[in-house]
């Protein structure tokens, strides 16, 4: 890990450079943010801030701490209006005794587990990096370094595998993963491997209710991207999609049938889920997106091979649910059960 003064450095350089390539996603485009007159909704049903099942005295002393520090936290706005003031404070009061749902103690869960990340700094001390550079609506990505954290393990709603920063360091959303461990310099996979797990395995997965909604990424390639070494200038990374290893990775990886290059990695599919539990989103806790993060960010169908191209409702130049996929892993030699079927 860095030193603090590299940390320090580092950061400076960071929060200069609030933009770069842009990563697309299902329906993120600036088209696709809700409607400008959409009115946001508390994160929370009922004001349980500690999880424990039931509004008691603890969370109106947390909410009235967070209130004191005068820190807006989305978490504890219970009245939606961007505010944390007296009005919240005495919705909580009238809520005391009352019970809170799954929904709300998981979303619980999710804010303990990460509010020492809104200073940075305790994030890169807990093994945190760039993923991605800005782009509008996610800012930057950070994740967890997969032998820190818990990529590509089961969901656990009170352990986020990433989280998102805007250009000045202030955390917006925590977000979870699911797909393949990245490689290690030597060709072996950080633990739980390389299974493809196709996008129908997570129907059932991720937080109680309806509410959220999961999004994936296909042919996925990050330039810059290097775990035992990483950047912490989010500006040196890119992220292209819908491309085959052959189209992103050197010849010498795909000799060895793995992604082995230390900063150029492929994946053929992985599923995100966001969580905005630190800034209010008008277009709901679980949005794909937020159209007030990083808007000088590049859009974010540049990275895709063609612009307006919706990786759900895949280009016939990449068709995923006819062969596609399964040629892009035959390109690395691996012929996973689900191929098999579909011949």
């Amino acid at each position: 890990m860095q030193s603090i003064h590299q940390v320090t450095a580092a950061l400076a350089a960071l929060f200069a450079a609030a933009s770069g390539s842009a990563l697309a996603q299902d329906d993120h485009a600036q088209s696709g943010f809700c409607a400008p007159t959409t009115k946001a909704t508390p994160v929370l049903s009922t004001s349980d801030f500690d999880g424990d099942r039931t509004v008691t005295r603890n969370d109106l002393r947390m909410l009235r701490q967070q209130v004191r520090t005068g820190q807006y936290v989305a978490f504890f706005d219970r009245n939606a209006d961007h505010l944390l003031d007296s009005k919240d404070i005495a919705i909580a009061v009238a809520e005391t005794g009352s019970l809170s749902t799954e929904l709300d103690r998981q979303l619980a869960a999710a804010y303990r587990a990460t509010k020492a990340y809104r200073n940075i700094r305790a994030a890169i001390h807990d093994g945190f990096v760039p993923w991605t550079p800005s782009f509008h609506g996610h800012g930057t990505h950070w994740v967890q370094r997969p032998e820190k954290g818990s990529l590509g393990y089961a969901f656990d709603p009170g352990a986020p595998e990433g989280l998102n920063y805007d250009s000045k360091g202030r955390l917006w959303a925590v977000f979870y993963y699911s797909g393949p461990s990245p490689t290690r310099l030597n060709g072996e996979k950080y633990p739980p491997g390389d299974s493809f797990v196709p996008f129908a395995h997570l129907y059932g997965e991720g937080f109680s209710g309806e509410q959220d909604v999961w999004h994936h990424h296909n042919g996925v390639c990050f330039t810059g991207l290097n775990y035992e070494q990483p950047t912490l200038a989010a500006r040196k990374l890119s992220f292209r999609q819908g491309l085959s290893p052959k189209q992103c990775l050197p010849a010498s990886a795909i000799a060895k049938g793995l992604p082995v290059s230390p900063d150029v990695k492929w994946t053929p599919q992985f599923h995100m889920l966001h969580a905005w539990i630190y800034e209010l989103n008008r277009c709901g806790t679980f949005a794909h997106a937020h159209p007030d993060l990083a808007p000088s960010s590049p859009p974010l169908e540049s990275s895709l091979p063609k612009e307006n191209v919706d990786p759900q409702n895949p280009h016939p130049a990449y068709p995923f649910a006819r062969g596609t996929m399964c040629a892009w892993l035959g390109e690395l030699g691996q012929v996973p059960a689900f191929c098999v079927r579909q011949k």
